[in-house]
């Protein structure tokens, strides 16, 4: 398709032909001649958030859920450092995403103006390829490069435009999708005969299923019965891997380490499990599964990396009449039994402030099962990973950068992605107060996600965290406002839960709405 216009006009037609929908940001001088082009075409929308980092999370979840690329823009200056924070979250955890940044104008950068700082040189650590456009006829050879970098790569890719720049004419022909398609070959690093050898001497073998398990589950389960192992489910996985599995252990954490996580030989992880990790016992003989090499981890006795589910197929082949140890089967089945008895009796706690284990095992019974739920950082998350079962909802968390506000953010990128989907952001008081005000882009939206708020006045995970460490808490409380009245102030609905037996009918109310609504459950500080 030839383009006769300007640079804004050809980055938009460009993106518009590989697929790309929408454009998260926040309007700025910088990028005037990119919000000029959009409103003179129908095929992208820009969506107007409260906050470049908050667009960036956006963009970061969105691009994790659907995989395909997602794109941010900002202004010079001050914008275009706001969205670090969000790019961080999508290169740490492997999301493809394009960031777009004005820059002053040509003849004015490395003057000293006002907003000019050398982009590339900051955004370097946070991205997978960064340039600037100085003249028209590049910008297209570098819109490529960048795009296929962000999808080869799961990454992210920066590109500064100045901002006459973008108002220079064009006459070009666009480059079909096909430049950018990235097809994933089932390439196969690593020695399969390694880990079936170490397989099969294991006698205690347990596997945790990571971010990619959820797409091969039913090898994943195989691999648990012909193995006799017993399973953990990474954060990322819950939901897409059933919670009911006579030997699912559940989630690890700080909440609930299970005494054979010491006890065991052999520990498989497939995919990625970047939280899980860190509790594994030094010692301990790992074997990884990956779809890529670079996310291997480097602790690893065997790993193999390529298409998984051709890996898991191969290895169930090879394992077929394996023999495997029946007293540690039956003491995995005795752990899961007792953890589900002990769940059982918290689901009656019936005190308040509200317990927020009971507020997790409540969800059980009326999250949907197509839900996607977005999980913010707080020691909340420790409670959902205990008692959160799941059996079909998409999780979607911050594996490794773990920065506080991400939560709404997150599910209005998937909401935005996943329209017909129930969306649920899960934030604690302070998460929410970090990105609060993109309650209003729901509203601005009509997008009807729940917010479910634990709210207990305090950053709990650093006080317990400073506790353990034998320090005397400081600086945790947090000055809350009435979270129902804001939401009711930004045109949402509000509803608050101080009573556990109101748990469920209030949520569930809350997600048949039909707008956006917060419920705040006033929980205790454990």
């Amino acid at each position: 398709m030839r383009i006769n216009g300007n640079v804004a006009d050809l980055i938009l037609a460009q993106l518009a032909e590989w697929g790309v929908e929408r454009i998260y940001g926040v309007l700025g001088d910088a990028i005037f001649p990119l919000l000029d082009a959009i409103s003179r075409q129908d095929k992208i929308k820009f969506i107007a958030v409260t906050g470049e980092v908050h667009a960036a999370f956006m963009s970061s979840y969105e691009a994790r859920l659907t995989g395909k690329l997602s794109v941010c823009a900002a202004s010079a200056g001050p914008g275009a450092v706001s969205l670090l924070n969000g790019l961080a979250d999508a290169f740490m955890d492997g999301s493809p995403v394009l960031a777009i940044t004005g820059q002053v104008e040509s003849k004015e950068i490395g003057a000293g103006v006002k907003q000019y700082f050398d982009q590339q040189a900051l955004f370097s650590s946070f991205v997978e390829q960064t340039n600037i456009a100085v003249e028209p006829g590049s910008v297209l050879s570098m819109l490529v490069a960048a795009v296929r970098t962000a999808k080869l790569n799961n990454s992210v890719a920066h590109t500064s435009i100045p901002k006459d720049v973008f108002a220079k004419a064009v006459s070009i022909e666009t480059m079909s999708a096909s430049f950018v398609e990235i097809n994933s070959a089932p390439f196969v690093s690593g020695s399969l005969d390694n880990i079936l050898q170490v397989v099969q001497c294991s006698q205690k073998p347990l596997i945790i299923a990571g971010r990619m398990a959820k797409i091969v589950k039913e090898q994943v389960f195989k691999l648990v019965d012909l193995l006799g192992a017993g399973l953990i489910v990474a954060r990322e996985a819950k939901g897409k891997i059933a919670g009911q599995h006579e030997l699912n252990l559940g989630g690890i954490g700080k909440a609930y380490l299970p005494p054979v996580l010491h006890e065991a030989d052999c520990i498989i992880i497939i995919g990625a499990a970047s939280y899980e990790r860190e509790f594994i016992p030094q010692g301990t003989s790992v074997i990884q599964i990956n779809d890529r090499f670079e996310n291997i981890y480097q602790n690893t006795v065997e790993s193999i990396s390529g298409n998984t589910g051709l890996i898991l197929e191969n290895l169930l082949q090879r394992l077929d009449g394996h023999s495997f140890n029946r007293d540690w089967l039956e003491e995995i089945k005795r752990l899961v039994q007792n953890r589900r008895q002990e769940l059982a009796a918290e689901s009656a706690n019936n005190t308040k402030p509200i317990s927020p284990l009971r507020l997790m095992l409540d969800l059980n019974n009326i999250m949907p099962g197509e839900a996607i739920i977005a999980l913010d950082i707080g020691e909340f998350t420790h409670w959902f990973n205990l008692g959160f079962q799941g059996e079909q909802q998409e999780i979607l968390l911050s594996g490794r950068w773990r920065s506080i506000g991400c939560g709404l953010p997150a599910a209005i990128g998937a909401k935005f992605a996943c329209p017909k989907k129930p969306v649920i952001a899960m934030v604690g008081d302070g998460g929410f107060i970090a990105s609060m005000s993109e309650l209003l882009t729901c509203v601005r939206y009509s997008l009807d996600i729940c917010v479910i708020i634990v709210k207990n006045h305090i950053y709990s995970i650093e006080k317990n965290k400073m506790l353990a460490e034998g320090l005397i808490p400081s600086g945790y409380e947090l000055t809350v406002p009435d979270f129902v009245q804001f939401a009711k102030s930004c045109g949402a609905e509000g509803y608050r839960i101080d009573d556990p037996a109101d748990i469920q009918n209030t949520i569930r109310a809350a997600l048949e709405l039909g707008k956006p609504a917060l419920v705040e459950v006033i929980c205790a500080d454990n």
